[in-house]
């Protein structure tokens, strides 16, 4: 009602137009109303080809910003194709995507009262040109119950015999807004078991309150493929016993609650366009739902091609912290599928202030967690974890096996700004020719590091820190140089916002992708990155990125030259150690 207030001319435009249009013509009646929620509404009753459409017109707070629509009274009531769902508003000649502010609420009516004389005509029904762009999300809000058909599912689906009936098992999340549900394996008195195996695993594994299973049947026949009216249980067994299949066992009760027990239900014609999928409700009735199919999208990836390669690429992260998580999941994201996690701590509450990580995992081991996370996000995801801290009080067992463990990735990532840790990977690093990459955010948030350094590309990795180091000692002294490291006891907590870590974790991302896909020309010339996200130290404004350059020793090894009389030496005392 406010805008009643703030324009009242206005107002009284809309009441005189509507008042002169109720006189010129006899299909109109109306009533102004205030609603309990203080918007400015107009009862409107229009008499078309005999029948009263009883409606509304809402004037929104924006008016004359935003159009004003009209709507059935009865939120049951569907007049028209052109209008969003029953009871919604109709799509008229003015909306939201061509609204001008001299329309009126007359307008609305006018060209309301067209389109249902057009399309309602008793003799003569009309098509009106549709300008009702629904996206598939509109559409989708009314559905409850949706299916998610994985591209497997669809091939093996139509890998079925004709006239067959196999079984299913389901799977089902249950979400506040709708029941999601999904195919986990089909079998056939043929073929036996096929798994689904484009299914991330963690939706697959049906862990405790993420996923509960189900059972079910699939039917395929020819006789399916003309769409049949299936909305109740007697006409989904009329359908089937029509085809020639048995349904005896298809309603059945549960002793113990006397409801039917709870099935998926699939039949399927000649073609996936067929397909049609219900549930049985466990209800004392015969309750029958049909799902909302959601297909697979016809494109086929949305990674560049040179992405596939990363399926191969074992990484290893170190430190599974506000940048780690995040430089993993996105990975996992672009297509990686092997990683190593490597992290000593658990998620506390506070680390939720920016760890990818959410409060269903806190009290959980950060790589146990993030393992988890990642599972949900495609197949064939493989997560190897290590609870223990690299340059750590561990036993000596324990840190050889895991340094033995990062020394087979094909990546080392170390997200830890430690500086123990750093020199740990760095060792493995030239020891065994393999990148390294490392970034942290700097305290205060205004600011990061990104760099790397590629066996016989870049600079070892110590020569690419010193290049760093060297950097900073041109510049004035810098806060975060002056700062506790973050990732030791008694820390002091790194004071970042999370949209600064994300930058920097994206960066980070960036540059092991590139790392990772051994680019050549890499689209860093640079092996190490400065990047400002405030006017601070050396950056004179956000995303202000200083390159720097490194040059030094390369990855060869530099131990003495071994003496041909020194390794008969040591030859023969290793082999008097094995005769022992």
């Amino acid at each position: 009602m406010k805008w009643v207030l703030d324009d009242p001319a206005r107002f009284l435009l809309e009441r005189a137009q509507l008042d002169r249009l109720t006189k010129e013509v006899d299909w109109l009646s109306i009533a102004w109303k205030i609603s309990p929620e203080m918007v400015v509404q107009v009862d409107i009753d229009l008499t078309v080809h005999g029948r009263t459409y009883a409606g509304q017109l809402i004037y929104p707070e924006l008016f004359p910003y935003a159009p004003p629509y009209i709507r059935p009274r009865d939120n049951a009531e569907r007049w028209t194709q052109h209008q969003y769902g029953a009871g919604g508003s109709l799509c008229l000649q003015w909306r939201a995507d061509n609204w001008q502010t001299h329309v009126s609420g007359a307008d609305m009516v006018r060209s309301a009262y067209e389109l249902l004389s057009t399309e309602q005509h008793p003799s003569h029904p009309g098509v009106v040109p549709s300008a009702h762009r629904v996206t598939e999300g509109q559409m989708m809000r009314s559905e409850n119950f949706r299916f998610v058909a994985t591209s497997e599912l669809i091939s093996s689906l139509m890998g079925l015999a004709e006239n067959s009936r196999s079984t299913l098992k389901s799977l089902t999340i249950l979400h506040l807004s709708a029941i999601i549900t999904s195919i986990s394996s089909i079998t056939t008195s043929s073929s036996g078991v096929v798994e689904i195996t484009d299914m991330p695993s963690g939706f697959a594994r049906n862990i405790p309150l993420v996923t509960y299973p189900g059972l079910g049947l699939i039917f395929r026949s020819e006789n399916f493929s003309a769409r049949s009216k299936i909305s109740s249980a007697v006409e989904l067994l009329e359908t089937l016993s029509t085809a020639g299949f048995e349904t005896s066992d298809l309603w059945v009760r549960e002793e113990a609650t006397n409801k039917y027990i709870e099935k998926l239900v699939v039949i399927l014609g000649s073609d996936i366009e067929s397909i049609r999928i219900f549930e049985i409700g466990n209800d004392e009735q015969q309750v029958l739902r049909e799902f909302k199919i959601i297909h697979p999208s016809s494109t086929q990836s949305r990674h560049p091609q040179e992405h596939q390669m990363l399926s191969d690429v074992r990484i290893g992260i170190v430190g599974l912290g506000s940048i780690g998580s995040k430089v993993a999941v996105s990975l996992a994201r672009s297509g990686a599928r092997r990683f190593l996690l490597v992290d000593d701590d658990f998620l506390k509450p506070e680390n939720l202030a920016r760890n990818e990580l959410n409060w269903t995992t806190v009290g959980i081991h950060k790589v146990e967690a993030v393992r988890e996370e990642l599972s949900f996000i495609a197949s064939g995801i493989s997560v190897d974890v290590r609870t223990s801290r690299v340059a750590g009080q561990e036993s000596g067992l324990s840190n050889n096996a895991t340094l033995n463990d990062l020394a087979t990735c094909d990546l080392l990532i170390d997200a830890s700004a430690n500086p123990e840790v750093f020199l740990n990977l760095a060792a493995i690093a030239k020891l065994n020719h393999k990148p390294l990459c490392w970034g942290e955010v700097f305290a205060g948030g205004y600011g990061g590091l990104i760099a790397r350094a590629r066996p016989d590309l870049d600079p070892n990795p110590l020569v690419v820190r010193s290049s760093i180091y060297a950097y900073y000692s041109t510049l004035p002294t810098a806060p975060f140089q002056d700062a506790q490291g973050y990732d030791i006891d008694h820390e002091i907590p790194l004071m970042a916002y999370d949209s600064d870590v994300s930058l920097i974790a994206a960066s980070l991302t960036r540059l092991a992708l590139d790392t990772a896909l051994s680019r050549n020309p890499s689209i860093f010339p640079y092996p190490a990155y400065l990047i400002g996200m405030a006017k601070e130290w050396d950056f004179e404004q956000p995303f202000d990125t200083r390159p720097i350059e490194a040059k030094g020793d390369g990855w060869e090894n530099t131990a003495t030259p071994v003496n041909n009389l020194d390794q008969q030496v040591v030859l023969k005392s290793l082999f008097e150690m094995i005769t022992q």
